[in-house]
């Protein structure tokens, strides 16, 4: 029986990709390349700030590109971030709904994110106050996704085993996480990431809708 479902925040709980865009695209400008379009991010979102910052130079999922050249667009892209945090990001409809049926049914509820801590709390307070009993960004305490240190964090902060525990997420990374921590996990069809990517990745678990995320939670 399922006691906590762990959320991936971009592409699952939030459509972020409006602010994104448009961080990226100032940090892309002030260095001199291409701004990048929605689509763009959608696709190079998912490993953390300083892998977009990469892709968004080279134009390219694939990318090589320096350190020092993605640690300058970093910079910039938090700059401007931290100004516009929520502009145009957006729940998608229907997760408010689903927070609280399994608020009610005494599931906890937690995020963990490969957007920086900081900008991971504050987000979630702004949308779904009070309705995460955990709330986990990329940080020296929680690297990146699929490394399974974050989602163990959280299991050991709310007491609970980790095969009692789900990660809910849009991204391969999401589903390599549970799968390094010994969990279950559900890849939701909304978000960023194919449904053939996810199941490329070895994903089994799908939900199409919140509504049936919730049915599908329920079963496990």
């Amino acid at each position: 029986m399922i006691t906590t479902a762990v959320f991936d925040l971009d592409g699952t709980l939030l459509d972020t990709v409006p602010d994104l865009t448009q961080a990226m695209s100032h940090a892309m400008v002030r260095m001199g390349y291409a701004p990048v379009t929605a689509d763009q991010s959608r696709a190079y979102i998912g490993n953390g700030i300083k892998m977009f910052a990469k892709r968004a130079i080279s134009g390219s999922y694939e990318t090589d590109t320096p350190d020092d050249k993605a640690d300058e667009a970093v910079k910039y892209f938090k700059e401007f971030y931290a100004q516009h945090l929520t502009d145009g990001t957006r729940p998608y409809p229907g997760m408010a709904e689903l927070l609280r049926r399994l608020k009610s049914d005494g599931i906890r509820a937690a995020v963990l994110s490969n957007k920086y801590d900081a900008a991971s709390k504050y987000i979630i307070n702004c949308f779904f106050p009070d309705v995460f009993d955990c709330v986990l960004g990329e940080s020296e305490i929680c690297p990146r996704k699929p490394d399974p240190a974050g989602f163990l964090l959280i299991c050991k902060k709310l007491g609970c085993d980790p095969g009692s525990a789900v990660m809910i997420g849009d991204s391969p990374a999401d589903v390599t996480v549970a799968k390094n921590a010994g969990a279950r996990s559900i890849s939701v069809c909304w978000g960023y990431r194919s449904e053939e990517i996810l199941k490329g990745s070895g994903a089994e678990c799908f939900a199409h809708t919140p509504e049936e995320l919730y049915e599908v939670i329920s079963g496990l």
